[in-house]
């Protein structure tokens, strides 16, 4: 009788104790929380133990890393978030890069929980994190101005939180895209001075913005292009000077240097490339 009750309370223990492999990254009090709500321990969990435990551990999967890719020959970037560790970060970060067909893509920022932000001022790159959009977009352009740029712009701001919340509930669903990102241009042929503003309520603070920016560096500051929701470009030869907007940042750079030549200039070059959205 005494050995019955032995083996009884030995296999009942059992019951208690997780397979032997349990992910890293996973949340460990979402994961006790998870599996008394779905009664894991008792003698029959639904599923079988093996099964509560297998969908614990991915309702509780570690899923808060993010990554910023990329390649500042062709101004392309790629981003991922809400992943389970660095390095699947870093590899979805590429290949959204690679697919947007930037030829030097780069993992220049990964974080986990928080914000990272690229800036550049042509091959100058500079990145940094923080806990908010905002202010890992001043870390970067500092960071990029320390590297030696003189007309850096954030070229990408992407944020990363864990995809579950802190009781293995089902993922939040992303924001909804903004209707309004406006975007402007403003450039002086006289002396290759430039200004542009980014993600703006209304097309009218973008135009200032990018129109006093660009009155603190040159003296003949010329309004060029206002955009909503796209992305612009502009290529300039000495006083020639050319710009073009799309949805698509690859095919505004061609449109701009296009848009140069075709205003006479010989040795058209990208001064200016960026998207708002």
């Amino acid at each position: 009788m005494k050995r019955g009750l032995k083996l009884s309370f030995l296999l009942s223990a059992s019951l208690l104790v997780p397979p032997p492999f349990i992910a890293t990254a996973v949340d460990p009090k979402c994961y006790q929380d998870c599996l008394e709500s779905h009664d894991c321990f008792s003698p029959h969990p639904v599923g079988g133990a093996a099964g509560c435990y297998e969908i614990c551990r991915t309702l509780c999967a570690d899923d808060g890393w993010g990554a910023i890719a990329y390649s500042w020959k062709d101004r392309i970037f790629g981003w991922s978030y809400a992943l389970g560790d660095r390095h699947t970060a870093q590899q979805a970060a590429m290949q959204s890069c690679e697919r947007a067909h930037g030829s030097g893509c780069i993992v220049q920022a990964s974080y986990y929980e928080s914000c990272g932000a690229v800036a550049a001022d042509a091959d100058i790159v500079g990145w940094g994190t923080e806990s908010t959009k905002a202010a890992a977009r001043q870390r970067a352009l500092e960071e990029c101005a320390k590297a030696g740029g003189k007309h850096c712009v954030v070229q990408v701001a992407v944020c990363s939180a864990r995809n579950g919340n802190s009781t293995g509930g089902p993922a939040s669903p992303p924001p909804p895209p903004r209707a309004i990102a406006w975007g402007a241009i403003a450039y002086s042929t006289r002396d290759m001075g430039a200004g542009w503003s980014q993600d703006k309520n209304d097309r009218a603070s973008a135009e200032q913005e990018a129109m006093s920016a660009c009155t603190q560096r040159g003296k003949g500051c010329v309004l060029q292009t206002a955009f909503n929701k796209a992305c612009g470009a502009l290529a300039a030869d000495r006083e020639v000077a050319g710009w073009g907007t799309s949805a698509d940042q690859r095919e505004a750079n061609q449109k701009a240097i296009a848009a140069c030549k075709q205003a006479g200039g010989r040795a058209c070059a990208l001064h200016i490339s960026f998207c708002s959205f």
